[in-house]
């Protein structure tokens, strides 16, 4: 997928199914097997994810794991070629079937970036759900989607899918839906996830501010939004600025106002290190 396409997608590219695990899998397997340009039969028929003539879970699944940055693919004359990332690699190794915490959460996670193709997923974790916490009605997300992009009858049932099913992302917990209401619960900081962290953080500096060696506390809440898809508040990405700085991936020079951030790593270090503390 070129970086253009990659800007953002359809706003139903998912075409009414969350994201499935197993299905994700399936595609991270198929972008490791060489097998070229395949229509979306073809990859069904490879990966037993089921498809039709006008829909099918083939081609929202290939969407998903791109804005998941498992892998990148091209499509031509209605045939999709699919190549892993370093990301999709290290997972399809330490991980093939998502079942660990850290894969889901580095899936969510960049499905709900704020330069997420998935622009629903992007607009809900940085630009609203902030707003609103730590609770909210179904009408309110509704009317807020409905106006952002500018279309009636949005259809959120895939998004609330995504993590209120085992099937997707159900087990981080970040949502309790219940009676149309939402209770949000932020991700509980872990330090087997200091890496992960990490990863996310300078994967993001390296990509927006890769000149600087050092930047401002403002600048990765604000510029790199690191934390959002957590639905972090301040102190919580304090707390994971220090995790980093106990293991040596940055110095937090808390000192200077403002706070500044000095970079002792990189992406790639983290990306080797991602399961190494699992028990």
């Amino acid at each position: 997928m070129s970086k253009e396409e990659l800007v953002t997608y359809h706003l139903n590219f998912h075409q009414s199914f969350a994201p499935e695990m197993e299905a994700i899998s399936r595609i991270v397997s198929l972008a490791d097997s060489d097998a070229g340009f395949l229509t979306k039969e073809e990859i069904s028929e490879q990966t037993m994810i089921p498809t039709g003539k006008s829909s099918g879970k083939v081609e929202p699944h290939i969407y998903y794991a791109a804005a998941m940055r498992l892998i990148t693919f091209e499509k031509l004359d209605k045939k999709y070629e699919c190549k892993l990332t370093p990301l999709g690699r290290t997972i399809l190794i330490e991980d093939k079937y998502l079942v660990e915490n850290i894969s889901r959460l580095l899936l969510h996670y960049f499905l709900s970036d704020k330069d997420s193709p998935a622009r629903l997923w992007s607009y809900l974790f940085n630009d609203f759900i902030p707003l609103v916490m730590p609770q909210f009605k179904n009408e309110v997300i509704q009317n807020a989607v409905e106006r952002q992009v500018q279309k009636n009858n949005v259809n959120l049932t895939p998004f609330r899918t995504s993590y209120t099913s085992d099937l997707s992302l159900g087990n981080l917990e970040l949502f309790r839906i219940e009676d149309f209401i939402y209770e949000v619960k932020p991700h509980r900081i872990s330090k087997e996830n200091r890496y992960v962290y990490g990863y996310l953080l300078l994967t993001k500096w390296e990509e927006l501010l890769s000149e600087r060696s050092e930047i401002t506390f403002d600048e990765i809440t604000n510029r790199l939004y690191f934390g959002k898809p957590f639905l972090w508040g301040e102190r919580e990405v304090r707390d994971a600025l220090d995790l980093m700085q106990d293991d040596g991936l940055i110095k937090v020079n808390a000192q200077l106002s403002p706070i500044t951030i000095i970079k002792n790593q990189n992406a790639a270090f983290c990306l080797d290190k991602l399961y190494s503390l699992l028990i």
